[in-house]
């Protein structure tokens, strides 16, 4: 059965444990920037994007649909992984064929190899998404954070090791991103089937059936929430050099950091309210607090960025900071979507909202960038992205006022309550 836990303290150790991630992200950015330039940057981020979007589009929502009817009656939580693990490897394994297709396309510049690692990491990964719902579905987040930090861990190193001197290439990289995602898929397995059991389990095609409208709608809010955050990057790619977009896949790399803090409390969000109702102003408290938080961040990040990202990266990546503050405006809109989907997955069982905001924003980001590019360069797709990041904030608060009840100051802004509540949760939670 579902295991409660503190929310906080779960969402601590969430953070945490992306915090330690994205720094080990950070260090491999740093090398990688260091090593190849921005043409080197130019070619792993579309392709980086590219592998998202094709691991969200083989997932089919199946992740969270698991995870949703994990203990639901009548299935059994053994039969529902099993079923969905078996899909994994199929789904893993086509999807791994596309972006071998897709990378000769979008990325000419890539080498044979580095299309066959990146397929391989893309395969692993689908078979890591659907297999974690057995840990999501039981709220077992620890599990979840430990997997994550070892395969980061992995990359990291070899990472090093490849870049800095046995194999200093493009290739090198993605044979790194390759064996860390299969480890990150090993173990989540292990420890997902370890937690509901394997002796005795049963394909249940009744689960597949039952699962397959709330899937399909999970996977398509998961395709256009991930396509708005890579397809600008992709569509940058195609239109102009390989230098530019790495200038601005630089700012994002570093804007995206912010993004740590609402992805870590989206996920601590899920466990907490899978299946669960009532938890409408719990979920707003945390999205203000939330808001609140990277407005703070944005303003520190803006500030030592000209200072910072030349010292990290050398002088040729100085040109990225002024995308960097053009897209923090986005990326603090955006935490509001992200953690208000999370909510209306997991506890309404809603997702075709999810995707309705989305699409709406997908439709902006992709307009925008194939319209304005060709007159304003990668700020195209800085403003797209900051456009479609208001367009989904706007669409949810709309929807959750009048499902609700709450008014838009509950829904954006912080109030002194807030901070109290915050206070008096950080006092019990170092309670010695």
């Amino acid at each position: 059965m579902k295991r409660k836990g503190g929310f906080l303290a779960k969402a601590t150790g969430t953070f945490l444990t992306m915090g330690f991630s994205t720094c080990l992200g950070f260090i491999v950015n740093l090398i990688l920037a260091r090593v190849l330039g921005p043409a080197g940057k130019g070619v792993i981020a579309p392709a980086l994007s590219a592998a998202t979007i094709a691991i969200t589009i083989a997932s089919l929502g199946l992740d969270h649909s698991a995870a949703y009817f994990l203990d639901k009656k009548p299935f059994r939580a053994k039969d529902v992984l099993l079923t969905s693990f078996l899909f994994a490897i199929i789904s893993g394994a086509l999807a791994s064929l596309g972006i071998l297709l897709a990378l000769e396309y979008v990325i000419p510049e890539a080498t044979s190899l580095t299309r066959l690692f990146f397929a391989g990491g893309v395969f692993f990964t689908v078979i890591y998404n659907i297999s974690h719902s057995g840990l999501l579905g039981r709220n077992r987040l620890g599990l979840i954070n430990l997997g994550r930090v070892a395969s980061d861990l992995l990359r990291t190193i070899l990472a090093t090791l490849f870049l800095y001197s046995l194999w200093p290439t493009i290739e090198g990289f993605a044979f790194a991103y390759m064996i860390a995602q299969a480890l990150n898929a090993i173990l989540v397995t292990v420890f997902a089937f370890r937690e509901v059991g394997i002796i005795g389990a049963k394909i249940d095609l009744s689960f597949l059936s039952r699962a397959v409208g709330f899937g399909v709608a999970v996977f398509l809010a998961s395709l256009t929430t991930q396509a708005n955050r890579q397809i600008g990057v992709l569509i940058l790619k195609m239109l102009r050099s390989v230098e530019e977009t790495g200038l601005y896949a630089q700012a994002q790399t570093f804007a995206n950091l912010l993004l740590l803090l609402p992805q870590a409390l989206s996920f601590a969000l899920y466990g907490a309210v899978v299946g669960e109702r009532g938890k409408e102003e719990f979920t707003a408290r945390i999205v203000r607090l939330s808001i609140f938080s990277l407005l703070v961040l944005s303003g520190i990040v803006a500030l030592i960025a000209p200072w910072l990202i030349p010292a990290l990266f050398t002088e040729k990546f100085t040109p990225s900071v002024p995308y960097l503050w053009g897209l923090l405006p986005g990326v603090v809109i955006y935490a509001l979507p992200q953690l208000y989907a999370s909510f209306i997955i997991a506890s309404w069982g809603k997702p075709w909202h999810v995707f309705g905001a989305g699409a709406l924003g997908l439709t902006l980001n992709a307009a925008g960038n194939l319209l304005l590019i060709p007159h304003l360069g990668a700020w195209a797709t800085v403003i797209a992205f900051d456009a479609a990041s208001i367009a989904m904030a706007l669409y949810y608060v709309v929807f959750l006022k009048k499902q609700t009840g709450i008014s838009i100051r509950g829904l954006l802004l912080p109030s002194g309550e807030d901070f109290r509540f915050l206070l008096r949760r950080l006092k019990s939670f170092f309670k010695p």
